[in-house]
C-alpha cells in the first residue's frame, strides 16, 4: 500500500512540471501603439470688452457704512451665552449639560 501511494506521488510530481513544458508555438503579440493626447487645432475666441450702447456716463450711489462694533461680554460662566441652534458649539454644550464630569 505504501508503495502504491508513494508511486502515486511520484507520477504526479513528474506530470506537473511537465504540464508548463511545450514549445513556443503562441504567436507574439502585437507591440503597443503609441499613445499621444488629441490636439484641438482650432484656437479659442479672443474675449473683447464691449460696452452697452447708450449712455456712457458712469453713476456711483453712496455705499452705506458697516454697522457699528458693539462691545460684547465674552462668553463665561457669569455670562452664558447660548451658541446659535443647531451647531456643534450647541451640540458639545448639550454634551456638557449631559455629562458634566466630562467638560471640566
Amino acid at each position: 500500500m505504501l508503495r502504491r501511494a508513494l508511486t502515486l506521488v511520484v507520477v504526479l510530481l513528474a506530470a506537473v512540471p511537465a504540464g508548463g513544458c511545450g514549445g513556443d508555438d503562441e504567436p507574439e503579440p502585437p507591440p503597443l501603439p503609441d499613445l499621444t493626447v488629441p490636439q484641438d487645432s482650432t484656437p479659442e475666441p479672443e474675449q473683447t470688452a464691449t460696452s452697452p450702447p447708450g449712455d456712457t456716463s458712469v453713476t456711483t450711489e453712496p455705499v452705506a457704512p458697516p454697522p457699528p462694533v458693539t462691545e460684547t461680554t465674552p462668553d463665561s460662566p457669569a455670562n452664558d451665552t447660548p451658541p446659535p441652534v443647531d451647531t456643534p458649539a450647541e451640540r458639545f454644550e448639550e454634551f456638557c449639560n449631559e455629562n458634566p464630569g466630562a467638560c471640566g
